[in-house]
């Protein structure tokens, strides 16, 4: 091979490089610079033993795919931003659900203990930072809230209803079962 044949193809590369911008420097490769590349290659390839279909193939199929998955992680990562989203509305309408009703929330000692229980009327509901609620003026985080409504206690035992007549088991005896 002639020298001025080796300094041509290597005054080729230093043009190439020359005219490259300078990479990300995120280290990531868009498809833009793949495109651009694989013209280089393909420009500056050894005629005698040109690049095989099956190689550009290749190097096209990994880019492709390389680029799909870089759409299912930015997919993944904005459905993270919307779930977070809808938990914060949710949240939000939970807790503003509860005003006017009556709940029963834990009352906690200065080390976070249950220490008892209060019942009341939710009258204000807080939303900025950890959401909570006040019940007679006084705050309470909505994961202190015990029951809402009137929720009768375990120990208690429901009262029996009233039969109605007619129901199996309630009917009054006939005369002749009397007479036995």
């Amino acid at each position: 091979m002639p020298i001025s044949e080796i300094r041509g193809n290597s005054q080729a590369l230093q043009e190439q490089y020359q005219r490259q911008e300078v990479a990300p420097t995120n280290g990531e490769m868009s498809m833009d610079d793949f495109w651009q590349l694989m013209a280089a290659q393909l420009q500056y390839q050894d005629m005698t033993n040109p690049m095989s279909n099956s190689e550009m193939m290749n190097q096209m199929t990994q880019m492709a795919t390389m680029n799909a998955m870089t759409q299912v992680s930015n997919a993944i990562a904005n459905f993270g931003v919307v779930t977070n989203n809808l938990s914060q509305v949710t949240l939000t309408t939970y807790s503003t659900g509860m005003l006017g009703k009556e709940v029963t929330v834990a009352t906690l000692d200065d080390n976070g203990k249950v220490n008892g229980e209060l019942k009341g009327v939710v009258t204000g509901v807080d939303l900025t930072g950890a959401q909570s609620v006040y019940i007679n003026g006084k705050k309470y985080s909505l994961s202190q809230i015990m029951s809402v409504g009137d929720v009768p206690k375990n120990d208690e035992k429901p009262k029996p209803e009233k039969p109605e007549e007619g129901t199996p088991g309630t009917e009054k005896p006939s005369g002749s079962e009397k007479r036995r």
